[in-house]
């Protein structure tokens, strides 16, 4: 089911715009201000009959609902917006009714755990008047079924940008030893920023090889595997393939016969064949044929170079004055006039390529007769064109240094910062951060202020040639939160994560 929440400072504004709430139990409207609703009489706060923590509830709008489950809107008493998924008690069998709350539990649970930033957080989850409630981030946006279904087949690179970060969350689940089990378009939502965020965990459990389930994932993404009960890493690195297959081709396999996937290069011929090969494989019915893991195939699909040909090195400045934030990410380098590209050529997936020369075209001579000596002229004159427009650049190069060249004059100038580049590891890092800013700054002023705090801790504890990812935007793990606030100035703390090359000396 879709998630959604904003940001904090944002979620009091928003909350405060609120003039009527819903019952949960009739979801007629009611007064901000009601207590109990005025149709049916029911106490309209949720977590305040067996409360969990702090925090109490208010239903704003209905998002989604469903057989089993449904999703609201609401806000709790600080304005802030959550969304707030219910199971819904349809059950005639007590069985049934005690396994469904023993999941939904466990889905909570299990997420409450879990810190990465395309995951959303969960917040609450108690039972109210004995119906189930949880409480999460709310993700605005719209998942990649609503997107596919809208624009059809789906560009390469914007496929392959997602799969990098769905890559690195599944690859985190498997590091905690869990399966996320149903990878599907619907279970994917895309936020405005462009970001991924994975939702939906009712059916991720822990990795037990010999342990049979009952709980099969969606058909025609499920790997067949999974059928028979089983589920392992390589399961979700199929069911992801299955996802990246249908955006890339439009081809939906809910409505095609089981476990079948042409290659994507033969349904749309403009798809690169390392894209192809590397789906291919992961789409194969034996787990064994699959890649082993979630990394691998991350970097047979995605080569660094293809989602950014041209690396940012971070440059960490002293921290500004709040009043003059910085841009929410690093800005990207404007790229040079483009000439006609050489052939691609296969590079290691960490290993940035860096930008070829650019040599300016030179106008055909006018025809002449071809005798040997006018065809030398015209060789020599060509050779000294190419010379001359060399140079010019190489000069321009070494003078301007502008950010596009860096990493190809970068061996010339500091061979020592190349070499340790050569030498680096990819990580994970989080960082606790407090920031202050101006009381009136707004979120977007507030997480510049933090980006730029992530990039100096990054910068004093690694030092100037640690290199963030521009692939894995850097994320909230804890969203702001306010604790001190006094002169005209606000305080915020917040924990954010993202993905570095650190260098050994």
């Amino acid at each position: 089911m879709a998630t959604h929440r904003s940001s904090a400072a944002t979620n009091q504004s928003l909350g405060a715009e609120v003039t009527s709430i819903l019952c949960p139990i009739c979801l007629k409207p009611n007064l901000r201000r009601a207590r109990f609703c005025q149709h049916c009489g029911h106490d309209v706060v949720l977590n305040n009959d067996q409360p969990s923590d702090h925090r109490r509830y208010v239903i704003t709008r209905i998002i989604k609902r469903g057989g089993q489950g449904a999703v609201y809107e609401g806000i709790d008493q600080n304005g802030n917006i959550y969304a707030i998924k219910e199971m819904l008690d349809r059950f005639t069998d007590p069985k049934e009714r005690a396994e469904a709350v023993e999941r939904f539990n466990a889905e909570a649970e299990l997420l409450q755990q879990l810190r990465h930033p395309r995951i959303p957080r969960v917040y609450s989850h108690f039972t109210d008047e004995g119906r189930h409630y949880l409480t999460m981030d709310f993700i605005r946006g719209e998942d990649l079924e609503q997107i596919v279904e809208r624009e059809g087949r789906i560009d390469e690179q914007r496929v392959l940008r997602w799969a990098d970060e769905l890559c690195d969350v599944l690859g985190y689940l498997h590091g905690k030893g869990l399966i996320y089990r149903d990878m599907k378009p619907s279970n994917v939502m895309i936020e405005p920023s462009g970001d991924v965020k994975l939702i939906d965990f009712g059916i991720a459990k822990l990795f037990k090889p010999t342990e049979r389930g009952t709980q099969i994932g969606t058909p025609g993404y499920a790997p067949p595997e999974q059928y028979q009960g089983l589920a392992t890493p390589q399961s979700d690195i199929y069911a992801l393939a299955a996802t990246l297959h249908h955006l890339l081709t439009g081809r939906d396999p809910t409505q095609e016969m089981p476990f079948s996937f042409p290659p994507v290069r033969s349904l749309v011929s403009t798809i690169s064949e390392r894209t192809s090969a590397a789906l291919e494989k992961a789409l194969q019915k034996v787990p064994a044929d699959r890649y082993a893991t979630m990394d691998e195939f991350r970097a047979a699909l995605i080569p660094r170079a293809q989602l950014q040909p041209q690396p940012v090195q971070v440059r960490v400045a002293p921290p500004a004055s709040a009043k003059a934030p910085v841009p929410a990410r690093p800005a990207a380098p404007v790229p040079p006039p483009q000439p006609v590209a050489p052939p691609a050529q296969s590079v290691p997936a960490a290993s940035p390529v860096p930008p070829q020369p650019v040599v300016l075209p030179v106008q055909p001579a006018q025809p002449v007769t071809r005798t040997r000596q006018s065809s030398g002229q015209v060789v020599v004159s060509l050779i000294l064109l190419a010379l001359i427009g060399l140079t010019l650049l190489s000069v321009y190069v070494i003078a301007v240094r502008p950010r596009w060249a860096e990493p190809l004059i970068a061996p010339i100038l500091n061979t020592t910062e190349q070499s340790s580049l050569q030498r680096g590891e990819l990580i994970t890092i989080e960082y606790d951060l407090e920031v202050t800013v101006p009381v009136d700054a707004d979120q977007q002023a507030v997480r510049a202020s933090f980006l730029e705090a992530y990039h100096e801790q990054i910068r004093r504890e690694y030092g100037e040639t640690a290199l963030i990812n521009p692939n894995v935007p850097i994320g909230y793990v804890v969203p702001p939160e306010v604790i001190d606030q006094r002169d005209g100035q606000i305080t915020y703390r917040a924990r954010l994560t993202g993905r570095v090359w650190v260098h050994e000396p």
